[in-house]
């Protein structure tokens, strides 16, 4: 289950979530009907769709841990959904099932908003529409929809990021990614530290190996010339 190569793990967990979550939602039957989901299943694996969306959409790792956070709490609004009924009227949105008619669109849809509120810099939504497959006008509405789904809850304070990290870094040991790769990769300035402190050691220890050398050299000649 390892991901492909420069694609970090994080990726390939929640699209093994996501895969289980839609699985069980194609058991249960009938999900409701919702922007959503499409008529027919897309020919692409979620995970290599998650791997697809990674690789094109140029958004940070920690994106697919906020999307994640945002996924579950339209889970957890389903699974509360009994008694709501006119908090979910007033709402505007219907809330959202997984199956295998829905999870692509949920999975692009919630890494895009999850980059525009993470990322400095991030794409618009036609350009996150062709990196779906899908149309502008659908991304558009999909990115509401789920807006109104979520209730504008966008914020992941950092104690739920690292409460979401740690339960995605759980199902990691349970798939049985061997370690030591982290879930995320580190930032890129801690990657240029890391490199810089590696490059100063390296060099420290040719200084050694040349002043070793050098003093070999220097005992040899004092013995040669206490021999003669």
């Amino acid at each position: 289950m390892e991901p492909r190569k420069g694609v970090p793990r994080v990726v390939a967990v929640l699209a093994g979530l996501l895969e289980r979550a839609a699985e069980r939602g194609d058991g249960e039957g009938a999900a409701t009907a919702s922007a959503f989901r499409g008529r027919t299943r897309p020919g692409i694996a979620v995970r290599r769709y998650a791997e697809r969306i990674y690789r094109y959409a140029g958004c940070s790792p920690a994106c697919f841990v906020v999307a994640y956070v945002y996924l579950d709490r339209l889970a957890r609004r389903r699974e509360d959904e009994d008694g709501d009924d006119e908090e979910e009227e007033a709402a505007g949105a219907a809330v959202v099932g997984v199956d295998s008619y829905s999870v692509h669109r949920l999975l692009i849809t919630s890494v895009m908003v999850a980059a525009k509120f993470m990322d400095d810099i991030h794409y618009n939504n036609a350009y996150f529409a062709r990196v779906g497959g899908v149309e502008v006008a659908e991304m558009n509405g999909l990115e509401l929809e789920l807006l109104f789904a979520l209730r504008f809850r966008l914020n992941v304070t950092p104690d739920t990021f690292a409460r979401y990290c740690a339960a995605l870094e759980g199902e990691m040991m349970l798939a049985g990614f061997e370690d030591p790769m982290p879930l995320l990769p580190p930032p890129p300035e801690e990657e240029e530290e890391r490199r810089d402190r590696a490059r100063k050691q390296d060099a420290a220890a040719a200084t050694v190996t040349v002043v070793d050398r050098a003093f070999a050299t220097a005992q040899r000649a004092v013995v040669v010339e206490i021999a003669q």
